[in-house]
This record gives structure tokens, sequence and C-alpha cells, in this order.
């Protein structure tokens, strides 16, 4: 029995009469005890760390008890009677001598290995160099005691193969884990070890931080001793579940969940034959226009091949297409090409607005695609929302009629959604003094490189209303230089690449740059971007060095409005709402707000922006002002 395996039989059995569940760890343990090894190395070898080694000198006696009477009520004498002989009442040969006396067979294999001597002459020559302890009388010692060893071994083998048991699925952990490791997995709703097995699944390696006064050393304990009896368990804990994320690929083929029906992702989606779309009630039956597609899952992956545009697009375009395939085939009990214009209506009305049962449709937020727990949902969709699926697929299905796949697209007929304005000008935004407070919470006199880091997004996203994608992919490569006018001095602009050939510029102030040429210096490169490499990131995580992603962008803006509601003042208070909600498009917002009321032309904001539409950018005109414009340039922060 290894360390890693904290039966509660083995672990506390001072609290038992008698052991109900014997283990190959047990015989394993009694095993050593009768072959001479101390109590102390048994301990080390098969105890709990928690306890001493008398917990192990009880469960020795405990196990001598059960043995032997188990083997009294099958009416085994023998085995009665030598599985409780103690170590020391069948002595080895080397115990009978002090000069630690080979048996014969021992020395003629290290003396005579090719049987060039003889019986008598191996004997003699035995004789000769272990004259004092080589009587007949050691020599029937020696043999019977090698067979009343035999016959122990043998006796512990026969109660081994007719009392061990495994543990089951169904086996509580009460019953197997140390007392006070399975209270705590009790506590938590574990109450089998087939339960233990699927929270270790679903929550990954690190699934003991959901379990209170559960720690790793612990945690590791069990998972080694479940992969122990994974054979009995009928469960071998997956390679996702065991290993920390990071050091998977996108790829790793333990992040691909077997194919499954019911609530999965779509990539890991099997459905039934008959509701596959193959007979779909909306296929359009023309032999005169092939289609190559022949199911609906065939169908979506071919529309979101063309749609590329993006990684945020394909996962929007993908999310909706999911989403609306897996309602269909669970919902509806329908092929997503037998979907009509009263499906499509309740669908975009009724349940995108409230996905019910929500156990089943809504879950966790950034749970991956290939976790147990993940869900198409985290809640309900807005109007904004439900607005922005409803182009998506209507766009879809045009395609599918386009590719002779549908035979009508049920979209058409769908009512809008009604919404609101498309952007919440008036409760997205800071006023000048608001602003003041988040920039004085940012700034310090001496400042770690985690904090320059956070001052210099603050900075690049309020002078330029980059989005938080672009800030995080932003590098020394989007940093140019170009001529001010007539004068010698070069200023800095930043290039920022869209989609397709579409790239917009925007210059950056001095003082930002001023900022990232700090930046660069605290991460050991070379002051001046135009030196870096163009793919050095300009906004890089504290320790690794690596680009932020969008997350982590969103993380550091957020801590940002958090310090600055600590400075906030009865005249400019940065309130609960921007506490809680603030991010990188109140950055935005707040830039185009301020610009807009020094003066600047909508046109030239809408550029800055990356708005397809003036329209768009139109919204951000208010009625009132916010206060004094920062420095009396739009998009510019005070220096430090």
């Amino acid at each position: 029995m290894p360390a890693a395996s904290p039966t509660s039989s083995v672990r506390n059995p001072e609290n038992r009469a008698s052991i109900k569940r014997l283990t190959r760890e047990h015989f394993a343990l009694y095993r050593g005890y009768l072959d001479g090894v101390s109590v102390e190395q048994l301990h080390a070898t098969y105890g709990d760390a928690t306890t001493d080694v008398r917990a192990t000198r009880r469960l020795i006696g405990l196990l001598r008890d059960t043995l032997s009477g188990a083997a009294r009520r099958t009416r085994d004498v023998e085995a009665t009677h030598l599985l409780r002989l103690r170590p020391g009442s069948i002595p080895e040969a080397q115990r009978l001598a002090a000069s630690e006396m080979p048996t014969l067979e021992a020395y003629r294999e290290s003396v005579d290995p090719d049987g060039f001597h003889s019986e008598a002459e191996l004997l003699e020559l035995y004789r000769a160099e272990f004259p004092q302890e080589n009587t007949p009388s050691v020599d029937r010692r020696t043999t019977r005691n090698a067979r009343l060893r035999r016959r122990q071994v043998d006796a512990l083998a026969r109660m081994e193969a007719s009392l061990v048991q495994a543990p089951r699925p169904d086996h509580p952990v009460a019953s197997w884990l140390e007392p006070s490791i399975a209270h705590r997995l009790q506590n938590t709703g574990i109450h089998t070890l087939g339960d233990l097995l699927g929270f270790i699944e679903r929550r990954g390696h690190r699934w003991y931080a959901n379990v209170a006064r559960v720690g790793p050393k612990a945690a590791r304990r069990i998972v080694e001793w479940l992969a122990l009896h994974a054979d009995s368990l009928l469960h071998m804990l997956s390679k996702r579940a065991l290993t920390p994320r990071r050091r998977l690929s996108s790829n790793d083929p333990a992040l691909v969940r077997p194919r499954q029906s019911g609530i999965v992702p779509i990539e890991s989606l099997d459905v039934p034959t008959e509701i596959d779309g193959s007979a779909g009630t909306n296929r359009l039956r023309n032999p005169g226009l092939p289609c190559p597609m022949s199911t609906d899952l065939q169908a979506i992956d071919a529309w979101l091949a063309t749609r590329q545009h993006s990684p945020h697009t394909a996962r929007a375009y993908r999310r909706e297409a999911e989403r609306l395939l897996l309602w269909a085939v669970n919902e509806r009990k329908k092929a997503l090409s037998s979907l009509d214009s009263a499906d499509c209506t309740e669908y975009i009305g009724t349940f995108l607005a409230d996905p019910q049962p929500a156990a089943r449709w809504v879950g966790r937020a950034k749970i991956e695609r290939n976790h147990p727990d993940w869900r198409p949902f985290v809640g309900a969709l807005s109007n904004r929302s439900r607005e922005t699926a409803q182009a998506i697929l209507h766009a879809m299905g045009q395609w599918l009629v386009a590719q002779n796949y549908w035979g009508h697209n049920p979209f058409s007929n769908a009512p809008a959604v009604a919404i609101g304005p498309r952007i919440d000008v008036s409760g997205r935004s800071l006023n000048h003094g608001q602003w003041q407070n988040v920039v004085q919470a940012a700034c310090r006199v001496q400042y770690s490189q985690r904090e320059l880091r956070d001052y210099l997004a603050l900075n690049l996203a309020y002078s330029t209303g980059l989005r938080r994608a672009e800030l995080a992919r932003a590098t020394t490569g989007w940093l140019t230089q170009s001529a001010l006018g007539s004068g010698p001095a070069n200023g800095w602009q930043l290039v920022i690449p869209g989609k397709g050939r579409a790239t917009r510029t925007i210059p950056v102030p001095q003082a930002v740059m001023e900022l990232v040429e700090e930046s660069l210096r605290a991460r050991g490169l070379p002051g001046d971007p135009g030196v870096c490499p163009a793919d050095t990131p300009l906004l890089t995580h504290f320790r690794t060095g690596n680009s932020l992603t969008p997350d982590g962008m969103g993380q550091v803006f957020r801590r940002l409005f958090s310090w600055a509601a600590l400075l906030s003042t009865p005249q400019n208070p940065v309130g609960d709402r921007a506490r809680s909600n603030a991010s990188t498009h109140w950055v935005r917002h707040t830039h185009s707000h301020h610009a807009l009321e020094s003066g600047a032309d909508c046109r030239e904001i809408q550029l800055r922006l990356g708005h397809a539409n003036l329209s768009t950018t139109l919204l951000y005109v208010k009625a009132g002002h916010h206060g004094p414009v920062v420095n009396g340039k739009s998009g510019v922060l005070p220096t430090r």
C-alpha cells in the first residue's frame, strides 16, 4: 500500500473492533510485518503522516485479530495458527549465525554456480568455511523454518484471495478514505467514490480548492490512490483533470471531449440520425441544384469556415449557431433544418431572453469548452444581444439558402427586437473630475513594474480610445514616427491594423511616449520603440513578460477603477457602478466625450475610434458638458 492510500480502516483502526474492508494494502502491510520489517519503517511506508507509529502498531494488532478470526471461521486451522505468529517465531537461517552464515543453497550459488563440485565436495567446502555454525541441528532448523515460512506465506495468500476487497464507484468515501478527509468531502456533497471521480473530472487538477481544509498534499494522495484502483473503480482520471491547463496546448487530444448528446459544444455534439438535418422539412429538394452538405452540422461547419474574418467574429458566429442547434435538438427535438418561422420567433423572443431550465442551459463564466460544466449561456441575453443573435442567424439562413441547403430562411419573418440606444453615453463614461480621481489613483512617485504597466495602459487607452483587444495586441511595430509640420521634431503615431487592408492612424502624445520608453527600459529592453523587435508587446504580464490577453487587460482596468473608488470625493464620486462595471470601454467612451467637448471634429473621432458609420460616433455627442477640458486638448492625459 503506497503512501497515497488514505483508507479509513488503515488510518484510524483504533476506533474499530474489526476491519470492514480488507484491501491489498492491508495484506501488503501485514506481509511486511511477518517478514520482520520494523514497525517504524512500515509506518513510514504505509502510515498516515498525521498520525504517529502507534496508529500503525494498533493496526497490525487489529489485522492479526481480523485475519486469524476470518481463518477460524473458514476452519483453516493452519492459517489461524500461522498468521498469529510474531516475527522471530520463525527465524531465518541467517539469524542463527553470528557471522551471518548463508544457507547451503545460497553458498552453492555463490561459489559453484556451474555445478562443478559434487554434493559431498560442496558440503565439505561449506563446513570448512563455516565450521562453528554448520551443525546437523542448525541444518534441520533451517530447513524446518524455511518450510514453515513458506506455509505462512501461502496461508496469507489464501486469505488475501478470499477476503480482499476492491473499491467500487458506489462505495462511500467514508469506507475508504481517512475519516477527517471523508467528512470534508461529504460536506462538499461528495458521498461516494464515483462522486469524487466526477468532481475531480469537472474541477480539474485544482479540484481540492473547492473542498474546505483539503490541501495539495492530501489531494495528491487521494488522486494517486484512485489511480492505483482505477481498474476496480472502472475509471482512469483523464489527463485534462490531472494536468494544469497551461501545460496543455490548445490542440492537445486531452482537451477533446468525446462525441455525446445533450448540452455540449458543437464540436462534441452527437446528433441522432433522425434529426441530423438530412431529412429536414426545410431542405431544398431539387436534383438540379446539388448541395455538398448532407447534415446540419456539416452545413454549420461550412458556413463558419467562410466567416473567419477575425477570432472575435468567428467565436460570435459559432456561439449563435451552436446555441440554435442545441436548442433545436434538445428542446424542440427536431432538426435545425426543420425549424419554421414560429420556432425562430420563439427562440429569439422568448428563449434567448430567459434560457430555461437554467440548470441545464446557464453556467458559470470563464469555463472552458472541454469542461463538463460548460454551458452555452451565462445568463439571459439583453435586447441588444438578442438583436445581434438574430442578425447573425438571419445571415446564416441567407447563406444556407444560397448554397441550396435550405428551401427558405425561417428568420426572414421573425419580428425585430425592440432595443434602445446602441451606446449608453450617459452611464458608461466619467466626467473630468472623476477621471482625475482615476489618474490620481494610478499615479505613483516610484513605480513598480506592474504599476508602471497599469499607468501606461490607462494613458494609452485614454489618449487613443483603443478597444480592449487592440490594447492587448499593440506592439512596438504599430508605432511609427512622422514629421510634424515643417519643424524638425518628430511625432509618434499608432497604426492599428483592421479587417482586410483597413487601418487607422492615431497620434500618440509625447507624454504617453515617454511612458512607453520608460516601460520598455523597466523590462530590460531598449527605450527606443524603433529599436525593439516589431512584435514586442507594449503591455505585458509583469512576471512572464508575455502579452496580456483581452481578459487580462480587463482585469487591469477593473483594478484601476477600484483604486479610484477609494479616492473619490463627494464632488466627484466614482460610484458603485463604475467600481463594479468599469472597463476599457468606459475609457474609450470617456476619451470620445472629452475630445468632442474640446472641439474635436466628429469625423476625426470616427476615424480614431474605427467606427464604420458616423451615426455611431454621433451617439457620443451630449447636450451638456462634463466640466473643464483636460489640458485644453482632446484625449491627452495630464503628465506626472
